[in-house]
């Protein structure tokens, strides 16, 4: 797992070896990206590679990680889901190659995962309101996150023309509009 923390030349030195990454991912496949092809491409040190992550999937988990904080910092507390879930679409569009590189490093349960607490933060009001338990919640939070991973790969592989407005009207039309929670 990354040791970035808080310590700003670590922060600075993690950007550095993102942003290598990133330009490796746009010219070759994640599974022939080297460690040290990372190095060279960030210009730091494989010691400083090394203090802050495991391995290239550290890398690209790291990235993840940024970009679903920057997902929950566009999100208020009272962002409407429909909003949300373009948003969702819109951040991950821009970060296909990321995207991509998630699903070959077969990460992508933790992508499900930390989607899942962003929805489940999103949208716990309707635990309350529909009075669901904890097991059920748990199912109706993985199953959307799952659904949402699914479309956003869909999208990327098959339907990259469409825009995030296109995919989430798409979803509503196909699912209803969001949250929708069917009840006997």
């Amino acid at each position: 797992m990354y040791r970035i923390g808080n310590d700003k030349r670590k922060i600075k030195s993690a950007k550095l070896i993102c942003k290598g990454m990133e330009q490796l991912m746009r010219i070759q496949d994640y599974n022939e990206i080297s460690v040290t092809q990372i190095v060279n491409a960030s210009c730091v040190g494989r010691a400083t590679f090394y203090r802050l992550f495991d391995d290239k999937s550290d890398v690209v988990l790291y990235q993840m990680e940024s970009v679903f904080d920057e997902l929950i910092q566009r999100l208020g507390p009272h962002t409407d889901s429909n909003v949300a879930v373009t948003s969702l679409f819109e951040l991950w569009l821009s970060q296909k190659e990321l995207f991509l590189s998630l699903v070959k490093a077969n990460l992508y349960g933790e992508f499900q995962t930390r989607l899942s607490f962003v929805i489940g933060e999103k949208l716990k009001f309707i635990k309350e309101s529909v009075g669901l338990n904890d097991r059920n919640w748990e199912y109706f939070i993985h199953i959307r996150a799952a659904m949402l991973f699914t479309a956003l790969r869909v999208a990327i592989t098959q339907f990259n023309e469409d825009s995030p407005l296109d995919i989430s009207n798409t979803l509503n039309d196909l699912f209803g509009k969001q949250p929708t929670i069917f009840k006997s």
